[in-house]
């Protein structure tokens, strides 16, 4: 470690100029920890210099580019310290994949007569987590550890785009079937529970096409098959009753981006902070997951969405006594706002389509996650479900097609 030190001298003297390696320093700013941002707060050269001769000494790098090096020290820093999403629960795997599933207590129970199977007492701990930590610091996306997330069915494509690892089109969702809360103004559910609140709706935001059951076959348990939600026929859609269904997006070419670091923030706050505890929505699209990656989710006319907002301070901080030069990203607020869309606020492919004209998402991606969210002019829905059932080779009679 000695030899170490005494290399960082030697080597980094020059390039710090006026910081002495030899002696603990930090570089702090108001801010998030993004190339962009740095470069707007820090301007002095000899800073850049620094910190780049620091980490390339540090990781045996050749790296020349400042913001190279600030990318990779706060992807590192950002994964410093994230929490656990199995710690929101703390009820073990079955139970989460099961909850995102739609099935599971949360799910299924109503609460009684007696005031036994509250909502907001047996999920307490979400509105702990939504205060302490969803607002404070990167929760874990789940994608290695709930499967609806990560179901890998190479088999299976949307829009050219195979389903490999996690969320392929960089967009999730969630679709609930029922009300199981009263008294919070969202839903029909109301009191007294055992007669107004068996089986009661969501507020309807949207309507459902089909779902291929094979996409999610890991949530479901189902190897293969699909449901029907609309009438090619006789042109009928919205047949199902009320659905509400609620997503967010994240970039594909920028790692650091606020709602790719905070996925995992948005998936709890969609899912189980706003939606379950705040509304009481709940259950599961029969054949699909409650919540899902967007290719593995029922086909639907629209879905809601939720972006972040943050206050952050940053510090790359070089340490003498264990030769690390880091990134501390420290996150004070997380604000769930209504996304901002491209023709369209509050409305996921919308967002989507902003991403791509922010240069921050791929055509490819927007137009499957098109084939997933169809839009909501009338014949959308019954037009998806026949280019569907044309896959399978079920068309119209040429009698019925002209009839």
């Amino acid at each position: 470690q000695g030899s170490t030190l005494l290399s960082a001298q030697a080597i980094c003297e020059t390039e710090c100029g006026t910081r002495d390696p030899a002696a603990d320093f930090k570089i702090n700013y108001s801010g998030r920890c993004h190339p962009t941002t740095f470069l707007e707060k820090v301007t002095a050269q000899d800073d850049h210099n620094c910190l780049i001769c620091l980490y390339n000494h540090v990781h045996s790098t050749t790296l020349t580019d400042i913001s190279d090096v600030v990318q990779a020290m706060c992807i590192s820093g950002y994964a410093s310290d994230v929490f656990p999403y199995a710690e929101i629960s703390r009820k073990g795997s079955q139970f989460d994949n099961e909850h995102y599933s739609g099935g599971g207590e949360w799910n299924y129970e109503i609460e009684t007569a007696t005031g036994e199977d509250r909502l907001r007492v047996d999920a307490a701990r979400v509105n702990d987590i939504y205060h302490y930590q969803a607002q404070r610091k990167v929760i874990e996306f789940p994608d290695a550890t709930i499967e609806s997330f990560n179901p890998y069915d190479t088999s299976g494509s949307v829009g050219g785009i195979q389903d490999l690892d996690g969320c392929d089109l960089n967009a999730a969702y969630c679709c609930f079937a029922q009300d199981r809360q009263a008294g919070d103004n969202n839903g029909n559910c109301a009191t007294p529970y055992e007669n107004n609140c068996i089986d009661k709706d969501p507020a309807d935001n949207t309507n459902i096409c089909y779902v291929d059951h094979a996409r999610s076959s890991k949530a479901n348990h189902v190897a293969g098959g699909f449901s029907i939600y609309g009438d090619p026929v006789t042109g009928k859609e919205n047949i199902e009753g009320s659905v509400h269904c609620h997503g967010f997006a994240w970039p594909d070419s920028d790692p650091l981006h606020r709602d790719n670091i905070l996925k995992g923030n948005l998936l709890f706050f969609v899912s189980m902070y706003d939606h379950m505890t705040q509304r009481g929505y709940v259950r599961n699209i029969p054949g699909s997951p409650m919540c899902a990656c967007a290719e593995n989710m029922a086909v639907v006319t629209r879905a809601d969405c939720t972006q972040t907002d943050t206050t952050e301070n940053t510090t790359f901080q070089w340490t003498v006594s264990t030769s690390s030069i880091v990134a501390v990203p420290k996150i004070t607020d997380v604000n769930f706002n209504a996304c901002t869309g491209k023709n369209a606020n509050n409305n996921l492919e919308e967002r989507v389509r902003k991403l791509n004209d922010d240069g921050l998402l791929d055509a490819n991606k927007v137009a499957a996650v098109q084939k997933q969210l169809v839009g909501s002019d009338a014949g959308e829905c019954n037009t998806a479900i026949e280019g569907f059932l044309a896959t399978k080779n079920i068309s119209r009679s040429s009698a019925t097609a002209t009839s």
